[in-house]
């Protein structure tokens, strides 16, 4: 069911929740869907059962998911994008693998170990190439 389907009246069942929010539950041929309506009537979150699978839609200021334990998210193709920037952040080790090629690219780069080495190493040649190579500066 695409978002410009009007839904069959008689296929709508709407639930009222705490907080004066509502569930509103609607069927159709392309599939079934589930939405929250928030206080105001807005769409805080839809999942739409189709042939292909359940798909989740948020919609909102802000999303936090939390877990106690792991969570693990796992698909073909996971693509993360921040409108105005991502940071990932630890209080333990960060490792980054890839079975295939890393590719790095950003207007200025910068690394830097607090405490300790950097450390680079390549089974095969490290090539450098800049305007001006500054090493002990």
């Amino acid at each position: 069911m695409d978002e410009t389907t009007p839904p069959d009246p008689a296929a709508r069942e709407i639930v009222d929740l705490a907080g004066q929010q509502r569930l509103l539950v609607q069927r159709s041929p392309q599939g079934d869907r589930v939405q929250f309506l928030s206080a105001e009537g807005a769409v805080t979150l839809t999942v739409s059962i189709t042939e292909q699978g359940p798909v989740l839609r948020f919609e909102g200021a802000s999303l936090m998911l939390q877990a106690t334990g792991k969570l693990a998210i796992e698909a073909d193709q996971l693509v993360l994008h921040g409108e105005r920037g991502v940071a990932l952040t630890t209080n333990g080790d960060l490792a980054l693998r890839a079975s295939g090629d890393l590719h790095s690219e950003a207007r200025i780069q910068t690394v830097t170990a607090t405490r300790g080495d950097v450390s680079l190493t390549a089974n095969d040649d490290v090539t450098m190439v800049g305007e001006r190579i500054r090493m002990n500066c």
